[in-house]
């Protein structure tokens, strides 16, 4: 071998985490541009005549509401008219730059949740993250944007994490800013504040502060402020049925979609939601379950998304975004329940093939819903069980500790 091969593959050697992250950004980037001239029924029907909209007005345009965006997407939306760019590319660019950050904010995570020794780990985990289907078709073919709040919530949780309370709920905050679906995490959080005593509730005034500042921009060129909290109790009322495309446990008992009633079955599902939540909280209370314990952590932030996805009314199949990538951190991290991690993407990824290509016989919905139930249910008991475990060890280490006392 050559001096020159012998420098090539020692400087292949040193900097391989560097060269492989390249390659992955990379291969990632060629998934996504299979996608960049698909037209999904949402362009079509929705984005594409909010960014003419958009496009066509000057700044006063920020004083109304256009779509049903918050008012800080419908900013960068309006910066990037300006851009020399269509609309189909507008969009897609955004999502697929925060497809980047939503990687690395979880290969951080992973990092930090394996004691910062196995940047090995992060680097698988980016490279699942920025390759998942799921992931690529949301951006580069549905031209969606679930990546920025997602990206903000795990981001949330690596603060959690680093015991820096403030930024976490300010990344809370500004995921708010974008999507309502944060909603997701906030049970969470607040198991998080009873069960640790180390956070305030008043921290979870940074949520919504941090939203309307986010919204200031349009507020000064005239929006009423009441817009910040209006486009979201708009979305909720604008839909009418008990799920949409998810195979969750509406999906499964009934094809009920009738409008009349509704109303009465969003708030049994509210309320029921809220029960099982608040059941689950009073015995993680009275056994005393330590969430500073990191991997009962992420398992609890696990449980409580896959419960109000499975439980609360009209969810959509791409409500699971969330859910999908912190099942996939818990797998690599702790090398546990793979096959939950696979099972949650694979449902997704039926739920996207259903809408974008119309692949109807990829899976029934109902069989989906099988798979996904019986998922949900074996989550709920292998985490009941940790919870019960927990305080038992906990109990045990605290007798071996007076013994040797």
């Amino acid at each position: 071998m050559t001096k020159i091969e012998i420098k090539f593959f020692n400087f292949i050697k040193k900097h391989l985490l560097f060269i492989s992250f390249i390659f992955i950004t990379l291969l990632g980037l060629v998934l996504r541009y299979f996608g960049l001239g698909f037209n999904s029924g949402d362009f079509n029907v929705f984005l594409n005549l909010w960014w003419s909209q958009i496009e066509k007005s000057g700044l006063e345009v920020l004083a109304k509401q256009i779509g049903n965006y918050n008012i800080p997407y419908q900013i960068i939306i309006f910066i990037l008219t300006r851009l020399p760019i269509d609309a189909l590319l507008g969009y897609k660019m955004l999502s697929v730059c925060f497809d980047v950050v939503l990687s690395l904010s979880s290969a951080l995570l992973v990092f930090e949740l394996t004691g910062r020794k196995k940047k090995f780990l992060a680097l698988i985990t980016y490279m699942i993250t920025f390759c998942s289907l799921t992931v690529v078709l949301n951006s580069a073919f549905w031209a969606q944007c679930d990546s920025i709040y997602v990206s903000f919530i795990i981001l949330a949780i690596y603060f959690l994490i680093k015991d820096k309370t403030i930024p976490s709920y300010i990344m809370l905050g500004v995921a708010l800013a974008f999507k309502l679906q944060v909603i997701f995490i906030l049970p969470f959080f607040f198991f998080y504040y009873v069960l640790t005593r180390k956070t305030s509730i008043l921290h979870f005034l940074i949520i919504p502060a941090v939203d309307i500042i986010m919204c200031l921009p349009a507020l000064l060129f005239g929006r009423n402020p009441m817009d910040i909290f209006n486009v979201y109790h708009d979305q909720t009322n604008n839909v009418t049925q008990m799920y949409l495309n998810i195979p969750n446990f509406y999906a499964f008992m009934c094809d009920y979609n009738d409008a009349n009633m509704y109303s009465l079955l969003k708030i049994f599902s509210i309320f029921l939601t809220l029960t099982v939540l608040s059941i689950v909280l009073i015995l993680m209370i009275h056994k005393g379950t330590d969430l500073t314990n990191r991997r009962m952590l992420i398992m609890t932030a696990v449980w409580t998304v896959f419960t109000t996805l499975m439980l609360l009314s009209s969810m959509h199949e791409r409500y699971g975004y969330l859910l999908d990538i912190l099942v996939i951190i818990y797998a690599i991290v702790y090398k546990k329940n793979i096959w939950v991690a696979v099972v949650c993407n694979l449902v997704s990824l039926r739920g996207y093939c259903y809408y974008l290509f119309n692949l109807y016989q990829v899976l029934d919905l109902k069989w989906a819903s099988l798979f996904y139930i019986a998922t949900y249910v074996y989550v709920t008991f292998t985490f009941i069980k940790d919870i019960l475990s927990e305080s038992n060890s906990k109990k045990i280490n605290k007798t071996e500790k007076l013994i040797e006392a």
